[in-house]
């Protein structure tokens, strides 16, 4: 199966030894493969509540199979080598959860390359300008301008600096218009979409 493929793969992979672009694919590739072994292993779940119960129940499985019984020093050896030594925003735009909502699946050999390419084409085919002038913006993008301390006000800025030049236009028209009115008032979130997607990319359909 591809998904035990992936898994052999990424086995044999020792992220103490990557440089950091290296462990943040890594990271990427064995978060997504989990994931799309743990909805081969229990199935897909129905609903938003049912999801997160899934996640919660099987990455703890893993984490307390994985640090049981290591010392405090031990557990913190091994973050200090495995794991990503800053934050990663961009991130958001490469984990999937199998839900509609969420970016795709892909790998690649020039990361941030690629997370940038995922982040435009994300925003790309979710964000959408209506005719009342508000711009109804994914969920996802809530929980990255937090952890890129990206404010609600300049959010929308930031958005039009990452889509074509036909959206850009749309969304500063939208900004130009909004009067006494704060930026953040422009936006409507959409709901997450829960239902199951699961899109590869070719390159992870082949075989090693």
């Amino acid at each position: 199966m591809m998904s035990r493929s992936l898994v052999e793969q990424l086995e044999e992979a020792d992220p103490s030894v990557m440089e950091s672009n290296a462990k943040l694919a890594f990271w990427i590739n064995v978060y997504n493969s989990l994931l799309m072994h743990a909805h081969l292993v229990y199935g897909i779940p129905q609903g938003s509540l049912k999801r997160m119960a899934l996640f919660h129940k099987w990455f703890e499985g893993i984490l307390s199979t994985a640090m049981r019984k290591r010392s405090g020093e031990e557990k913190q050896l091994i973050c200090s080598r495995f794991g990503l030594s800053e934050s990663q925003p961009l991130v958001f735009f490469a984990l999937c959860s199998g839900a509609l909502s969420d970016p795709v699946v892909y790998t690649s050999h020039h990361i941030r390359v690629e997370l940038e390419k995922a982040k435009r084409e994300f925003l790309q085919a979710n964000v959408v300008v209506k005719k009342s002038k508000k711009v109804s913006l994914p969920k996802l993008l809530d929980a990255y301008s937090k952890e890129a301390s990206i404010s609600s006000d300049d959010l929308l800025d930031w958005v039009s600096e990452n889509v074509d030049k036909k959206l850009h236009c749309a969304i500063q028209a939208c900004i130009d218009s909004k009067s006494k009115r704060r930026a953040s008032q422009l936006i409507e979130w959409l709901p997450y979409n829960t239902r199951f997607s699961y899109v590869l990319a070719k390159d992870l359909a082949k075989k090693p």
